[in-house]
């Protein structure tokens, strides 16, 4: 006879909900969010992996901020998004939907002669994203890295309109705007 009234009070205690309403986590949309994004990173490591001075001129604390539009909800916004300022970028691999973040990009910097690999891991919501990007670089010469990176974001939804690609009239018009200073 215990039991079944342990059994009650038990359930009895979890329909009252004994604790404080607990704020419930905001569902996240299907896809990225439109908008224009605003993207924080911070460097968290960085690492040679051949014993000579990276190949990028960084140090870990460096900051990097800057704006990025997504015109439509999307599964795969512009890579700009999560590589930074500087960077030209292609998906390999992208899952980017129901609040997960995660894709596989493959980047090239002007000044660095081969490819700079990131893996970006994370989630996002209806107002932004955190996450972190993994970056590897083996080049043809000296300078081989490893560096990570810390990643927030903010969206302002709406309309946005992207700029012109590169090549046309408006060549030097960059995909993001660089809001670091440098």
């Amino acid at each position: 006879m215990r039991t079944p009234v342990a059994i009650l009070l038990c359930l009895g205690a979890a329909a009252c909900g004994g604790a404080p309403e607990e704020k419930k986590a905001e569902e996240a949309p299907a896809l990225l969010p439109a908008g224009t994004w605003t993207v924080g990173s911070a460097i968290t490591t960085l690492r040679s992996l051949d014993k000579t001075p990276p190949a990028i001129k960084a140090a870990v604390g460096d900051k990097d901020s800057l704006d990025v539009c997504v015109p439509k909800a999307t599964p795969e916004p512009p890579p700009a998004m999560f590589a930074g300022t500087g960077y030209t970028c292609v998906y390999k691999s992208a899952y980017i939907k129901e609040g997960m973040l995660n894709a596989t990009i493959d980047c090239r910097r002007p000044e660095i002669e081969g490819a700079i690999m990131m893996s970006v891991q994370g989630s996002y919501t209806a107002t932004g994203f955190t996450g972190t990007a993994d970056t590897t670089a083996y080049l043809p010469g000296a300078g081989d890295f490893a560096m990570s990176r810390k990643l927030t974001a903010t969206v302002k939804p709406g309309a946005c309109t992207p700029p012109p690609p590169k090549g046309d009239d408006d060549e030097d018009q960059p995909s993001a705007v660089n809001k670091s200073g440098g």
